[in-house]
C-alpha cells in the first residue's frame, strides 16, 4: 500500500498545506515532527477508508458487476438466436463468460456466502418471473427463462455450488419444487 506524502496532503486540503508551507516554524525540528505527525494520522485515516471501502467493493461492486454481466450475456443471447441487428451488444455469451470467470476470480472467501445469497435472491426472483409468464410464451417468457437459466449456471458452474433443497426458505416451497425440478442442462438458450 502506497504512503500519503505531503504533497498528497496538500492537493486535498489547501489549507493545510497553505498553513504548513507558510509558517515560519516549518524548518525548524518540531515544524518537521509536526508534518511527520500530519502524514501519519493521514496514513492511518487512509488504513481505515481502504477497509471499509474494500468491504463495500465486495459486497456490493462485485455482485452489481455479475448481475449487469449476466443481463448482457442474456441479451446478447437473444440477439443472436432472433437475430436481431438494432440490440446493441458488443461481445459474444462466450466473452461475457471469460468476465464472469474474471468476476468470481475477485470474490474472497468472506463476501463468497453473502454474493451467493444474493445471486440465489436473483435466480428465484426470474423464476417466479419465468412461471408468471409460462402461460403467454411471448418475449418476456424467453427473457425471464434466458435469464433463469444463466443465473442457474453461474451459481452451479462458476460459483460451484450445488443446488439444495436447505438454499430456499421454507415459505418459498413452490419455488423451490419448480427449481429443483426444472431440466436447467437440456433447456435450449
Amino acid at each position: 500500500m502506497s504512503e500519503i506524502s505531503l504533497i498528497d496532503i496538500i492537493a486535498v486540503e489547501y489549507s493545510l498545506g497553505d498553513k504548513i508551507l507558510c509558517d515560519s516554524k516549518i524548518y525548524t525540528t518540531t515544524g518537521i515532527k509536526h508534518i511527520n505527525n500530519t502524514c501519519r494520522i493521514f496514513n492511518k485515516i487512509t488504513k481505515n477508508e481502504i477497509k471499509k471501502c474494500e468491504e463495500e467493493y465486495y459486497i456490493t461492486y462485485i455482485p452489481e458487476k455479475i448481475e449487469e454481466t449476466i443481463e448482457k450475456k442474456t441479451f446478447s443471447i437473444l440477439k443472436m438466436l432472433n437475430n436481431l441487428p438494432s440490440v446493441c451488444v458488443y461481445k459474444t455469451p462466450e466473452e461475457y463468460d471469460a468476465v464472469l470467470e474474471n468476476l468470481v476470480s475477485l470474490i474472497n472467501n468472506r463476501s463468497y456466502d453473502n454474493i451467493l445469497a444474493r445471486m440465489i435472491e436473483q435466480f428465484k426472483d426470474y423464476v417466479r418471473e419465468y412461471y408468471l409468464y409460462d402461460n403467454n410464451r411471448g418475449g418476456r417468457y424467453y427473457m425471464f427463462g434466458t435469464l433463469m437459466n444463466e443465473y442457474y449456471k453461474f451459481i452451479r458452474y462458476h460459483m460451484k455450488h450445488e443446488f439444495k433443497t436447505e438454499d430456499f426458505k421454507e415459505d418459498d416451497d413452490d419455488i423451490t419444487e419448480l427449481i429443483m425440478s426444472y431440466d436447467y442442462d437440456n433447456e435450449e438458450e
